[in-house]
């Protein structure tokens, strides 16, 4: 039994202390113990352990009360308005007519919040979502002490308050329909300096908790979220629009918001990503709860595209590609070329995620994911190998059933943390802060040493030391190492040195590289010694990596494409799409008929590369081409390039190639000048092909 006798000072809210700490045995030695539970906090979503200790939590209030589920209104008409919507301002607008203040909307979650008589859209402004600041003022390892750090999120079109992270000295927060940037400068606990780095999200009512999420940390030094389904409509710093309204991403930016990229598309709901110790990312994805279907275990890369789409979730019995053409599986007879699919179906309820920095737990869980499973109240453990050029989940289990965590991180002190809503889907004004860790491990000579060097800061530790700390065990270390390196123009030396030396690790060499490539100076010379190295990983990073900084298709980058190992030849083709050098089509070309369809990734790989060369050549190249494979390609690489061209290949012998061609044109915002040949191909109905042609409209 807690006992929590309560002394309540505004605006700090203090807990003297548990008479007697919890604690509940998990798989594998590991120990989870309460931390914090109400009324400390209340609502929580997702949690960040600053370097000092520090826990920043999200806490929701607005969850279907302010920030709408279109399910309590698809009896008043709003799913096809909805699906419409393609902008913040659009949203806003819909807000404003349907709730006027003479509109009724019984049965639903809407009420009159401000007591003014009416319920209207300013009903919705009347609850914010709020930053918590949590602390342990007496260092007992039980937190007694929380106040509300930012607060004043709570317009029309504000979602919930589902992500955060302390990073730098600043408190990120993703709060459609803005990420933002906040921080205490006078040390009051509050955050008295904030920004909206980037806005435009959230575009859709659609379901309660398809909302923005995931910050993390990227090995780039750029910050990296998800969104679900709601859909993102950005206009950046520099005035460039990023538009992808109806689907989930992950998207990236600088920390000071500049930068920002669309880096991965077609997820539906992905609530929080991580990378693992090669900057390799992944998420699990939640499933639309259609009969028969499973979440789905993604290796995420830059310029995908994993399928869903928003309006897939409103089918009903009408044909629906999600289900028809095994969007959802790792494969199918009529699944898209254009996609990028999953290895395989995985958990239930999907919420957080996290990976093992190094240090963190014990020995077991090293190079281990995490991931919590809501509705059942389950931790799993999992971990990846290869997989052609993607990746599989190798080994799962379950680490600790019981609360219902929805957020995860790690803490500097090498123990996870988790945010328990402490119940079901409503809101109850409960929620508690659980600790996972290995008593034994728990407070040992690497943990002490990485909980200060992360407290500290790379600052002002000397290049010396930081490139030493390049091979650390725990990664949260070697990436503070490489992004102070990469500040100092003066290391670039000694980050080629660690690439020369044959004494340094592949660890210390990829965060060389990382450094360099941060500064734009991973050039010719590094990347050949590289990539010529009997390490596949090694050279897979040097494809990677050369893609951000050479110019040109770099001879060496271009024989990567013959590479033995399959991650290799994606990230060659990748890079190669990353210099926007279109002069090695041929050798591309070859690398997909060597392929034949049998690796999605290493077909999607060169799709991008295609993609840079014109719509003439490619057409050229391409359209009379004898392997199916490579045609099948073309139609995707014309998709992405918006050309006309793609008609051609519906009179194709090959009736994947036809269906590819005609999703290329009929899909999204579709290739309008390819209408009338479209047309023509369902009119006619002379080719076998028209079937399946048919399918994807």
């Amino acid at each position: 039994m807690r006992v929590l006798p309560l002394l309540c000072l505004s605006p700090f809210l203090f807990v003297e202390g548990y008479a007697e700490k919890e604690t509940f045995p998990a798989a594998n030695g590991l120990v989870r113990s309460l931390v914090a539970e109400q009324p400390l906090l209340k609502n929580p979503v997702s949690v960040s352990v600053d370097v000092d200790g520090t826990i920043y939590v999200t806490e929701t209030a607005r969850r279907k009360v302010a920030d709408l589920d279109i399910r309590e209104f698809v009896k008043f008409g709003w799913v096809p308005r909805d699906v419409e919507l393609e902008s913040i301002e659009e949203k806003r607008a819909f807000f404003e007519k349907q709730l006027d203040g003479k509109n009724v909307f019984k049965g639903t979650s809407l009420e009159d919040q401000n007591k003014d008589g009416v319920i209207d859209v300013g009903d919705l402004h009347t609850i914010s979502e709020k930053i918590v600041r949590i602390t342990d003022k007496d260092g007992d390892g039980v937190y007694d002490t929380s106040n509300v750090f930012a607060e004043g999120f709570d317009s029309e079109v504000t979602g919930i308050a589902a992500g955060v992270l302390a990073w730098g000295g600043d408190v990120y927060a993703t709060i459609a329909p803005d990420v933002w940037k906040l921080r205490d400068t006078d040390g009051d606990g509050k955050a008295d300096k904030r920004e909206s780095i980037a806005h435009g999200f959230g575009i859709h009512i659609a379901y309660a908790g398809h909302d923005m999420h995931g910050l993390t940390p990227g090995p780039d030094g750029r910050l990296y979220w998800s969104i679900g389904d709601k859909g993102t409509n950005v206009t950046d710093k520099n005035g460039k629009n990023h538009f992808a309204p109806h689907e989930g991403a992950v998207l990236r930016c600088y920390p000071d918001g500049t930068g920002f990229e669309i880096f991965a598309r077609g997820l539906r709901n992905p609530q929080e990503i991580a990378f693992d110790k090669h900057g390799n990312l992944f998420s699990v994805d939640n499933d639309a709860d259609f009969k028969g279907e499973r979440e789905r275990f993604l290796y995420i890369t830059e310029g995908s595209d994993t399928g869903w789409r928003n309006h897939y979730q409103y089918r009903g019995s009408a044909y629906n590609p999600w289900m028809e053409e095994s969007i959802w599986k790792p494969t199918g007879e009529h699944q898209p070329a254009y996609i990028t699919p999953t290895s395989g179906n995985f958990s239930d309820g999907p919420s957080g995620f996290a990976y093992n920095p190094g240090t963190a737990l014990n020995g077991t869980y090293r190079d281990a994911f995490f991931v919590t499973e809501f509705p059942k109240g389950n931790l799993l453990s999992f971990k990846v190998k290869p997989k052609g050029a993607s990746f599989e989940i190798a080994e799962s289990h379950t680490v600790v059933s019981g609360p219902m965590n929805v957020g995860i991180n790690f803490g500097p002190d090498g123990a996870l943390y988790s945010a328990d809503w402490a119940g079901g889907y409503p809101l109850n004004e409960k929620g508690a802060v659980w600790r996972l860790d290995d008593p034994k491990e728990a407070g040992t000579a690497v943990r002490k040493e990485v909980a200060a060097m992360l407290k500290a800061g790379a600052k002002d530790v000397s290049t010396t030391d930081l490139v030493e700390k390049l091979s650390h065990a725990d990664m949260r270390v070697r990436l503070d190492a490489q992004w102070e390196l990469a500040r100092r123009e003066a290391a670039i030396a000694d980050l080629h040195q660690v690439i020369y030396s044959s004494d340094s690790g592949q660890l210390a060499k990829i965060h060389a590289m990382w450094a360099l490539t941060q500064q734009g100076r991973f050039f010719e010379k590094a990347f050949h010694k590289l990539a010529t190295s009997d390490d596949p990983i090694l050279r897979a990073q040097a494809a990677k990596h050369a893609g951000e900084t050479l110019k040109t298709s770099d001879r060496n980058l271009i024989s990567l494409l013959e590479d033995p190992d399959a991650q290799v030849r994606f990230h060659a083709a990748t890079a190669i799409w990353k210099t926007g050098d279109g002069g090695s089509i041929d050798e591309v070309i070859k690398m997909l008929e060597s392929n034949d369809n049998q690796d999605a990734y290493l077909r999607h790989a060169g799709v991008l590369a295609l993609s840079v060369s014109s719509a003439e050549i490619l057409a050229e190249k391409t359209l009379t081409h004898q392997s199916a494979a490579v045609r099948l390609a073309a139609a995707v690489a014309f998709r992405r390039l918006k050309s006309p061209k793609v008609a051609e290949l519906l009179r194709d012998g090959d009736s994947k190639v036809v269906a590819e061609a005609a999703r290329a044109i009929f899909d999204s915002s579709g290739i309008v000048e390819a209408y009338p040949a479209l047309a023509n191909l369902i009119r006619d109905n002379k080719q076998a092909s028209v079937p399946a042609a048919r399918r994807s409209i």
